[in-house]
């Protein structure tokens, strides 16, 4: 797993190697350094317009035009912040850092306050970096807008301009960078959207700064190899029993998806609880599942003895929204005593009623709910905006007031227990598809019921889909991926 930082996990970093005796003004050169590398490497630096801010960012910036003219280049700094009544830069207005490197600046570096574009071949962005919390308005904005709409090579100095470090949301306006030289460490707003998509290509360019704690961290792919041995010596309850509560009259697939993932998934013993009409179904298309049908008059009774059997419950996956769906969900809630997985419906669900919201607070035992943003807002009241401009506070948020473990789905899914934050990358467009939530839900379950600890086991499950639906476009297509192909998939994740 990767360290994402805030960036006060950021300034706490770098004020530390400050401390240890390593002066600002030389990790400033050091970065400036890393980032001429990559100009260097993969850029056309005959002519660079390098954008430059008043805090430290913007002196990473200076330093690097100083470097830019010193190797020959042709450069130009554009400066739209406070300037003296001649026109010049205020040294009083910036940081101390900043006003060094300006005060280094070559006498023979034009400087603007408005990005001059002709026969430039490539722009650096060094205006705001990883400090800015608010809108981005005025000159600063109206360079971004110059730039972004000359569709010139950009590369940016940390992060792009406009961009925040912590939720990846775009504070009014943004830079649009082929590329960012993250500084130490990534930031969450280079990895969570639509800040992603503004960064281009993220590199790391190592400074000397040591990574400290961190709250998040990004998944990997080697990260499945905590994924819970097998003994050799072994036999069907070895591998736990998980028990499926969904698929109603008309949405069988619900609960076949979520069983047979659970299968391949690893664990000994999948129990479906379906309605009777079901029955035949079930028998023909996952005959190795323990198949226990119900009518509304037994229904209660059943899932009662389906629970003191299970060693993972999942609720909800094509459950349906009606007044018996409801009675098996409060049911669930208030009486099994393991890991207990809530999806779909069983979310719908709760977020409907008080009675199931106080259930669901109610409970003791480990608990991971699998909203998507649409059903996270049905649960929390915040609209989607809300909920996508800031993820990981928004998993935090609901795993803390519920004492669940949230796993908040989106294109990069967040995995929350309100103190520690997973966030996957990998997965691919053609997951976007029905049943694939299904899919992830008999995966967690699976992991849970084979004793994998819950915040790891929802980790877990959400890396193994992800590679799944990698596995499966590999095999065809993103564009023609269903979900029973993320079953297969998961076959070649585990070769």
């Amino acid at each position: 797993m990767q360290k994402i930082l805030t960036a006060a996990e950021m300034r706490r970093d770098d004020e530390a190697k400050i401390q240890s005796g390593t002066p600002s003004r030389i990790l400033m050169e050091r970065a400036a350094e890393a980032v001429l590398q990559i100009l260097q490497r993969d850029f056309d630096i005959s002519r660079v317009l390098v954008l430059c801010g008043a805090g430290n960012n913007g002196g990473d910036g200076l330093a690097l035009a100083r470097m830019l003219r010193e190797g020959g280049s042709a450069v130009t700094v554009c400066y739209p912040c406070r300037t003296l009544p001649d026109g010049r830069p205020d040294p009083a207005a910036m940081s101390e850092e900043c006003a060094r490197q300006y005060g280094l600046l070559p006498a023979d570096v034009p400087i603007t306050a408005h990005p001059t574009l002709d026969g430039i071949t490539t722009v650096v962005d060094a205006l705001l970096g990883i400090g800015v919390t608010r809108p981005v308005e005025g000159a600063y904005a109206a360079a971004i807008a110059a730039i972004n709409a000359a569709s010139l090579p950009v590369l940016s100095i940390d992060i792009p301009s406009g961009v925040h470090a912590d939720t990846g949301a775009v504070l009014g306006t943004a830079i649009r960078a082929n590329q960012t030289v993250a500084i130490a460490a990534k930031k969450r707003g280079h990895l969570l959207y639509p800040g992603t998509v503004l960064c281009g290509k993220v590199e790391v360019a190592d400074i000397g700064i040591p990574v400290g704690a961190a709250a998040a961290h990004v998944l990997e792919a080697g990260d499945l190899s905590d994924l819970p041995s097998r003994p050799r010596r072994a036999h069907k309850g070895t591998f736990g029993r998980v028990l499926i509560v969904g698929g109603s009259v008309g949405m069988a697939g619900a609960a076949y998806l979520a069983g047979k993932a659970a299968y391949r998934t690893g664990c000994g013993i999948v129990e479906l609880l379906a309605p009777e009409e079901n029955r035949v179904i079930h028998q023909i298309q996952l005959p190795e599942a323990v198949l226990s049908c119900y009518t509304e008059a037994t229904a209660a009774e059943a899932l009662k003895g389906a629970l003191r059997r299970a060693d993972a419950v999942a609720i909800g996956m094509g459950l349906g929204q009606n007044p018996l769906a409801a009675v098996l969900v409060e049911l669930a809630l208030r009486e099994c005593a393991v890991p207990l997985l809530v999806d779909a419906d069983a979310l719908n669900l709760i977020a409907a009623d008080p009675l199931l919201m106080a259930a669901l607070y109610q409970r003791s035992a480990p608990t991971v709910m699998t909203p998507h943003l649409g059903e996270m807002s049905r649960l929390l009241g915040f609209s989607i905006p809300k909920i996508s401009g800031n993820l990981i506070g928004t998993a935090a948020t609901f795993a803390k007031a519920a004492g669940v473990i949230t796993v908040l789905k989106d294109a990069h899914t967040v995995i929350s227990d309100s103190v520690n934050h997973y966030l996957n990358v990998l997965g691919n467009s053609g997951m976007a598809t029905g049943g694939s939530g299904d899919v992830l839900a008999g995966v967690i379950a699976s992991l849970l019921a084979q004793g994998t600890a819950p915040l790891s086991a929802a980790a877990l499950g959400v890396l193994l889909h992800a590679r799944a639906g990698d596995a499966a476009a590999e095999m065809q297509t993103a564009r023609s991926i269903m979900a029973s192909d993320l079953i297969q998939g998961l076959c070649h994740v585990f070769e």
